[in-house]
């Protein structure tokens, strides 16, 4: 009897260190975005809602994706500290070779970054809208 309760003890102890779970500090951030909206520094916003275009934060990489497939998908790396997020080192994904690093910010406008490393300041950030803003870019979000 005292054996069996010992198997149970260890059996349960197993099952909870075994299904421990990475978790993320980016609280709201994580997720897949919609940009909807994007106006360069002092112009006329764009409506972006039919563009196709999505960012999608997990860990500390950014996915930056065109549904359309009218632009090449971009991973970069980024930073989150408070009300400030920094992107940088993008790479250009091509899934049957290595990603090549991006040497200049070209392929990177019509997501809305104008430089190989930005920064660009959390407007607002909820379950589900996203507002960025630097001296070069204002973005809105929407979450999927």
């Amino acid at each position: 009897m005292m054996k069996r309760f010992l198997y149970i003890i260890i059996g349960v102890a197993l099952l909870f260190t075994s299904c421990d779970k990475e978790d993320s500090a980016n609280g709201h951030l994580d997720g897949f975005w919609q940009l909807t909206e994007m106006s360069p520094s002092k112009a006329t916003s764009a409506d972006m809602r039919s563009s196709g275009i999505t960012w999608a934060f997990q860990g500390h990489i950014l996915e930056l994706r065109d549904v359309k497939k009218v632009h090449q998908d971009i991973v970069m790396s980024f930073e989150r500290n408070g009300d400030v997020l920094k992107v940088y080192s993008p790479y250009l994904i091509d899934r049957d070779a290595d990603d090549v690093l991006l040497p200049d910010a070209d392929l990177l406008t019509p997501y809305g970054i104008t430089h190989t490393s930005e920064t660009f300041d959390i407007i607002e950030l909820s379950s589900s809208r996203l507002v960025l803003d630097n001296a070069d870019m204002h973005l809105e979000f929407r979450k999927y």
